[in-house]
């Protein structure tokens, strides 16, 4: 049984959607509709009454979910962990001595992470500017060490990850690339990498309205 990505467009592309507890990638410029797309697949799993996680870096909980309303999506039932640095950061700035900040800030939150991930062992989760992560790694090689890690905490729980980045770096470990664009005032979409199921491959047009996302399949 397949996982709905929440845009009907998409699913079609994907022959119904995302195969289970496997690890999928959206990338694109900022702006392009990665965030949006990832409320759509919280949404369609808060109405399948799934357990939903939504991680994120960028935007605030507040932010997400007004704009998740503006949109129509509801994801009030969607668990929130917002790992965007608090106000008083800026006033009380700490220094690092001894340590660099991604030793120190790693642990703490990376067992933010993974104890919300236990304690609501979620069926579907999204990771919003998953780019973060490079932060909580000293060097390349951790860093992979890292999210090689992250992906198989989570898929071996059974959850299904969505991540949002702007670049395409995750390519190579994930099970699945979705490429959105925006160039010359057109929006686009077109899946590039699905393992384990044939879909409909080139690029379609996208639409970004009042609703949400929309994939023109017609337009092809």
């Amino acid at each position: 049984m397949r996982v709905s990505t929440g845009v009907d467009g998409l699913d079609q592309i994907l022959h119904g959607g995302f195969i289970p507890a496997r690890v999928y990638l959206v990338c694109g410029e900022p702006g392009t509709g990665k965030t949006t797309l990832g409320l759509h697949f919280l949404a369609a799993g808060a109405a399948r009454r799934e357990r939903c996680l939504l991680i994120c870096f960028g935007q605030t909980e507040q932010h997400l979910r007004a704009d998740a309303r503006t949109l129509g999506l509801k994801i009030d039932n969607v668990t929130i962990l917002d790992l965007t640095p608090e106000q008083e950061l800026f006033s009380q700035v700490q220094t690092y001595d001894i340590f660099s900040p991604s030793e120190v800030e790693r642990e703490p939150i990376t067992a933010q992470i993974s104890k919300t991930i236990q304690q609501t062992n979620p069926q579907r989760i999204f990771v919003d500017s998953f780019g973060q992560f490079r932060q909580l790694a000293s060097d390349a090689f951790q860093y992979l060490r890292l999210v090689q890690s992250f992906f198989r905490f989570v898929t071996d729980r059974g959850a299904t990850l969505l991540i949002a980045s702007d670049e395409r770096e995750f390519a190579r470990d994930v099970d699945g690339v979705i490429d959105v664009d925006f160039t010359h005032g057109r929006r686009s979409i077109g899946v590039t990498k699905f393992r384990g199921s044939d879909f409909r491959a080139g690029r379609l047009p996208m639409r970004l309205t009042n609703r949400g996302v929309d994939v023109l399949l017609g337009a092809a």
